[in-house]
């Protein structure tokens, strides 16, 4: 027999390792000789990169809780020069959050398509629910 890993105790270590590679991708993004204003593209596409990643390989996760790492990351590679003594730049920063609201946008505009459309179900313990009547959905099997 095989042990078996709880499912919460599965995603929560997928997070982490993804946490983890993305902090290694875009750490050299921090130092301020890796790239200059004029290449801020490149954080860019890295930001892209790791946060569209994200989204793949964590689908379980909220998207909202991945957008928020993804800023905070961002952020933290953003101002890492500070510590060193050196000045934010501008460029670089922009940039770098261009690229998480490009990997960020069309999830929200998906689901702003879908409460546009009425479907305002979501998954309550099990089973879906409609939030504007707040009674389980009809057009759904539920599982007994």
């Amino acid at each position: 027999m095989f042990p078996t890993v709880p499912f919460r105790t599965t995603r929560l270590v997928s997070a982490l390792v993804v946490l983890t590679c993305a902090v290694m991708l875009v750490a050299p993004l921090a130092l301020p000789a890796a790239i200059s204003p004029e290449r801020a593209w490149v954080g860019a596409l890295i930001f892209y990169g790791v946060t569209a990643g994200a989204y793949g390989t964590l689908p379980f996760i909220r998207r909202g809780d991945i957008a928020a790492v993804a800023m905070w990351l961002m952020l933290a590679v953003g101002i890492a020069p500070c510590v060193d003594g050196h000045e934010l730049s501008p460029p670089n920063m922009f940039a770098d959050m261009a690229g998480v609201l490009m990997a960020i946008a069309p999830i929200y505009l998906a689901r702003y398509r879908q409460v546009v459309q009425g479907d305002t179900r979501f998954h309550r313990l099990g089973r879906d629910v409609d939030i504007a009547a707040e009674q389980p959905a009809t057009s759904i099997p539920q599982a007994s």
